[in-house]
């Protein structure tokens, strides 16, 4: 964590989920399935003690297929497709919160970009709907957390989601239909403790 150190390191996170008989109000699922996975990789360097300065990557992958019932008891598939990107440099500082540096506080600044697409097909009485979906979000914010060395120069670290201010803008095609838009601003300074982030940091 000294001047000139380099700090590198990620996370992995998979989402295998299947259900069934669910009554959701607009509908009714009959089977339900779910496969998401996320990667993220952070590399920085400390341009002072405890400070750093870096780049976060991330890609992730969602696929969902199901069969449901509507309202009108009809019942039809729906499989979806999407996949993200986003790029994320960051401002990073540890408090040091005994003498030995073991544990320390983060406090992360963040300025992020997330580019997203996907692609849902319905078919329904043997007639096939398509919706393409792309999506651009900015965000400039703070992530808190906690930093500890398990061992020399190896840390395992926990943050919550960024709080700041947030930016959007979807684009959604569907077949037969006009293309739709929708742009959303918002403020949200709210800590999440539910939305942890665990991850392991390797400092060089």
């Amino acid at each position: 964590t000294s001047k000139g150190s380099w700090m590198i390191g990620g996370m992995l996170s998979m989402q295998i989920k299947s259900s069934g008989e669910i009554n959701q109000l607009i509908r009714y699922v009959q089977e339900d399935r779910i496969n998401d996975f996320t990667l993220k990789l952070d590399g920085a360097y400390a341009f002072r003690d405890y400070n750093f300065a870096g780049m976060g990557l991330l890609y992730g992958e969602s696929r969902k297929s199901g069969i449901y019932e509507n309202s009108d008891g009809e019942l039809y598939n729906e499989d979806f497709y999407g996949n993200s990107y986003s790029f994320r440099p960051f401002l990073k500082n540890l408090t040091p919160l005994d003498k030995n540096g073991r544990f320390n506080i983060v406090t992360q600044i963040e300025l992020w970009y997330q580019y997203d697409q996907g692609i849902t097909q319905t078919v329904l009485n043997e007639n096939v709907t398509r919706k393409y979906s792309t999506g651009h979000t900015g965000l400039i914010g703070l992530r808190p957390g906690i930093n500890v060395f398990v061992i020399r120069n190896v840390a395992v670290e926990t943050t919550l989601n960024v709080a700041g201010v947030k930016y959007s803008y979807q684009k959604s095609e569907v077949t037969d239909m006009p293309v739709a838009r929708r742009e959303t601003a918002t403020i949200d300074f709210r800590i999440d403790i539910l939305q942890l982030n665990i991850g392991i940091f390797v400092y060089l």
